[in-house]
């Protein structure tokens, strides 16, 4: 994997996302290496250098405390790359930013595959409002391997929704949904978010984009995909459950 140290002008970005006024990705690719990720082809960045090079936004910190002053709404923190991604060990990118947040009473949310936010549990506990989510595509962990390779392991993500019981208001993304993958572990998840005492799970599709490359064997999972009947499926399980349920799509 190669760093490169870059200095940026702006920090926070106006953001498409829903109940999002900002994004903040203080680092640019990503060594979670996802084989489903479709950031490089949203963003224009060639597949392996997405996969292989991380830059590391060295003064995002200092430039996004001037933007705070004239800047204020919800922020996403790692909107298409995960802020906690191996280079944060390093960088500390991501808790510096948190530590500009926090000072400027930001409401926030941050999504990630890595158990390293656990390290930042004394500074996201003060926010007023944060939101800490984690993926699960799966509850198979060989087949995370497979499909997340140098992300944390599903146990560990569990683990970090238990240790932030009462610091931030919790939630899992179940997604992106492959049909063959996800379903069969729906229901154990939801339960799973129920004895976490989670406050939400959101459930996303997956989507293609142009040029999109990906694995023929990942590729069979998807064919036939009737997204319409997973949401049916999704809601027929939810109304089992007493945790609120968002669809991204």
């Amino acid at each position: 994997m190669r760093y490169i140290e870059i200095y940026v002008k702006s920090a926070l970005s106006k953001s498409g996302l829903e109940n999002t006024d900002y994004s903040l990705n203080p680092y640019r690719g990503c060594e979670h290496q996802c084989v489903y990720c479709y950031a490089p082809y949203v963003l224009h960045i060639p597949l392996q250098e997405w996969r292989n090079v991380v830059y590391v936004k060295r003064n995002l910190p200092t430039v996004m405390d001037r933007e705070l002053k004239r800047k204020k709404g919800f922020i996403t923190v790692g909107s298409v790359t995960d802020a906690y991604q191996p280079a944060e060990r390093k960088y500390e990118i991501t808790r510096k930013s948190l530590e500009v947040l926090l000072k400027h009473n930001a409401r926030i949310s941050i999504l990630t595959k890595s158990s390293l936010i656990l390290r930042d549990r004394d500074i996201i506990s003060k926010f007023r409002e944060a939101h800490v989510g984690v993926t699960l595509t799966t509850l198979d962990d060989a087949f995370r391997r497979r499909i997340e390779p140098n992300s944390s392991s599903v146990e560990e993500r569990l683990q970090v929704l238990e240790e932030f019981k009462n610091k931030a208001i919790r939630y899992i993304f179940v997604g992106p949904i492959f049909p063959e993958i996800t379903l069969p572990h729906l229901r154990e998840i939801v339960k799973m978010g129920e004895k976490l005492e989670v406050d939400y799970m959101i459930f996303d599709r997956f989507r293609w984009k142009r040029d999109m490359h990906l694995p023929p064997w990942l590729q069979k999972y998807l064919r036939g995909a009737d997204y319409a009947e997973i949401k049916k499926e999704v809601l027929k399980i939810a109304r089992e459950s007493s945790i609120p349920i968002y669809f991204d799509w």
